[in-house]
């Protein structure tokens, strides 16, 4: 009986130093994929080419970004605002997503431990613009989000979204002008 216990200890340690390793392994695909992404696309995004803009973004947005291990928001808002400024719903939703916090997607398990034991900077209203923007395009996940924003917003801050809206192409867009002191 006690040989059984040791084997299953061992074979549920084992499968916990493998599952680690499968991660990073996963992760480092993920990573590899995302700089040939921005490598074949860099050149038509600089040019103007939307599609490319948000391949560009998304494979910036919401992973980890170099050995620093925090979240490259900067390059993803650089490219979604270039997007946004050409009218892509897409754009406006993946800015009101980082906008609004969230900023890890899919199965990347590291990047969303790391997100649970940080606190996630946040503009609501400028999020809540960006969505009611992606919206108004047909984006048909942004109403999902504006209904569980408004939830956790104040008056005055749903009017703020509603008076940035107006004049939109105006207001900060990218993460260095929503948040001054660049801090992710």
């Amino acid at each position: 009986m006690k040989r059984i216990i040791g084997l299953c200890l061992t074979a549920i340690l084992l499968g916990g130093m493998l599952s680690g390793c499968a991660a990073a392994a996963i992760q480092g695909a993920s990573r590899a994929k995302d700089n040939a992404l921005i490598a074949g696309n860099e050149d038509e995004a600089a040019a103007g080419d939307v599609a490319a803009q948000m391949k560009v973004g998304d494979a910036h947005c919401c992973t980890i970004a170099g050995s620093a291990g925090v979240l490259n928001n900067q390059k993803a808002t650089e490219w979604y605002c270039k997007a946004a400024d050409q009218g892509e719903p897409r754009a406006f939703y993946e800015l009101g997503r980082i906008y609004s916090g969230d900023l890890v997607r899919g199965m990347n398990g590291p990047a969303k431990i790391g997100a649970l034991l940080t606190e996630q900077r946040e503009n609501k209203p400028l999020a809540l613009m960006w969505f009611n923007l992606a919206m108004e395009q047909g984006y048909g996940d942004a109403m999902e989000e504006i209904s569980d924003l408004r939830e956790d917003m104040t008056g005055p801050e749903t009017q703020q979204a509603s008076l940035l809206k107006k004049n939109w192409r105006n207001q900060p867009c990218e993460w260095n002008e929503v948040y001054a002191d660049n801090q992710l």
